[in-house]
């Protein structure tokens, strides 16, 4: 036969090993249910429908800032500007009016491009309208446009590479982390 469990000390041995299952169980599922959760994918900020939607934005955003760097780069610009019959005084205000018009057409594109993407290309049109200042002030008022041209290219030459460079360059890898 078993001896009664009306001993105390059977009541303090199940007792305890109760309190010891308790806490540790719930130690345990709660450790349990954190390392679930944690380990979860975030969720995605918008719907795939939405995803689709902005994608097309977002591509189109890209393609039109790189075609505004492309055409505000000093080689293609004077190039595409240049006209024999002008000062350098007014090729100097046809070339700042340009990269202005440009970059108001496509300034509603920088909410589909990140914000270190945008802060270069503002910095790259400011840098170049300098550029253009600044070979412009190194001539006499009397300059054809030839010699803004010349200026511009020799600027150019010895600052190395463009801020125009830089942010065409950042643009290309942010498109590669996209896809």
């Amino acid at each position: 036969m078993h001896p009664p469990l009306d001993h105390p000390l059977y009541y303090h041995l199940v007792g305890g090993f109760l309190r010891f299952l308790s806490i540790f169980g719930g130690a345990f599922f709660l450790l349990w249910f954190y390392l679930r959760e944690t380990r979860k994918p975030a969720p995605l900020p918008c719907s795939s429908q939405d995803h689709l939607t902005i994608l097309p934005l977002r591509l189109q955003a890209y393609e039109r800032f790189v075609l505004f760097l492309e055409r505000i780069h000093p080689s293609n610009l004077v190039l595409r500007l240049n006209s024999p019959d002008l000062t350098a005084l007014q090729l100097q205000s046809l070339l700042v009016r340009t990269i202005r018009e440009e970059f108001e057409y496509n300034l509603s594109q920088q909410l589909y491009i990140p914000e270190t993407s945008w802060e270069l290309i503002k910095n790259a049109k400011e840098e170049t309208i300098a550029m253009i200042n600044h070979a412009s002030s190194a001539l006499p008022e009397n300059a054809g446009s030839a010699d803004l041209v010349k200026m511009i290219f020799e600027v150019a030459i010895s600052r190395g590479k463009l801020p125009v460079e830089t942010a065409l360059d950042e643009i290309k890898k942010e498109l590669q982390r996209l896809f």
